[in-house]
């Protein structure tokens, strides 16, 4: 399909893909600017207008100390002030030309996906807003709106091959607030066992982490930081060699954090699917956007034989990427 726009509105992340094939991601919160700043005081920042509002997205809504607002609705999100405005600037950001049409696939969780005529309602259509001061007509002529599993479920064909269409797999999406349980035979998704935790994302974890953080260094963190830090390190000051970063990922708070999300996410999944369904599984494959970052704890804790794919942050819009291909 040409001109096709795949795009993910995650709770910790909004990922789409460039021109180039790259995955872009920009942290899912925006703020507005409000009376106190207009448009010309945001410096590098991107502004986003909409229906008279200007808003900033992602990490320049802290640098410029906006109120954060979040798209952390599990269910009617579309209705969401946040999942409206972080749509349109994905789209803004893959702007080409104003008279040119564009298709837009996106996934839902699949119990979610009674939800998707609110989706297209609020894609489709001629979206008029500003840009970077710049105006602009984004043209989009349909929404297709797949189970977020199906996607992750591609990206793992295109890594595997087709041998993983002939095996019984559950795919686990590990989300930043909810979980998704897609179970697969022989390519085809079994929905009558499709299932969602819808409070049991890495958020708590991470909630943990940065008042552990806070209380050891007198910082003042919060859990939308815990990512940076963890990849980065605390800023220190230090007398004779000025500032440097302490890594935390090896602090016992961290691995307790995790060791404890771990233990949910199995003991979630067991609790959900018997143990004749689980004995009759090939596999349970871990995607989404914190499976690579608790990898070691849900290995250590695993209670059946189980991978995690590879690039597993990026699998949901990649393969929406290539169910669009396929259109």
């Amino acid at each position: 399909m040409k001109n096709v726009r795949a795009t993910d509105i995650g709770y910790g992340l909004l990922k789409d893909i460039d021109a180039k094939g790259n995955v872009c991601k920009t942290r899912a919160v925006v703020g507005r600017l409000g009376d106190s700043l207009n448009p010309g005081d945001t410096l590098a920042a991107d502004v986003i207008t909409i229906d008279g509002v200007s808003y900033v997205v992602g990490d320049d809504v802290y640098k410029l100390g906006r109120k954060p607002i979040v798209a952390n609705e599990t269910v009617d999100r579309a209705h969401s002030e946040a999942y409206k405005v972080l749509a349109m600037y994905s789209f803004a950001k893959r702007h080409t030309e104003d008279n040119e049409g564009v298709s837009v696939i996106t996934g839902l969780p699949f119990q979610n996906l009674d939800e998707a005529g609110q989706i297209k309602e609020l894609f489709n259509g001629d979206h008029s807003i500003l840009f970077n001061g710049q105006a602009l007509i984004i043209k989009i002529d349909q929404t297709f709106v797949v189970s977020q599993g199906l996607g992750t479920y591609y990206s793992l064909v295109k890594q595997r091959g087709s041998d993983i269409l002939t095996k019984r797999i559950l795919i686990v999406d590990l989300g930043f607030k909810t979980i998704n349980y897609l179970p697969t035979t022989s390519g085809e998704i079994d929905t009558l066992t499709v299932k969602t935790a819808r409070e049991l994302g890495i958020q708590a974890a991470y909630k943990k982490i940065a008042d552990a953080v806070n209380l050891e260094y007198k910082t003042d963190y919060k859990y939308y930081h815990v990512d940076e830090l963890l990849d980065n390190g605390v800023s220190q000051q230090d007398l004779d060699k000025g500032k440097y970063f302490e890594p935390i990922k090896e602090k016992s708070y961290v691995k307790e954090a995790f060791d404890e999300y771990a233990k949910s996410v199995w003991a979630d999944l067991r609790d959900k699917y018997s143990s004749t369904f689980l004995d009759e599984l090939d596999e349970v494959v871990f995607g989404g956007g914190t499976a690579e970052r608790v990898e070691a704890n849900l290995l250590e804790h695993k209670k059946h034989y189980c991978s995690i794919m590879d690039n597993a942050q990026d699998a949901q819009v990649l393969g929406y990427e290539e169910i669009a291909k396929k259109l």
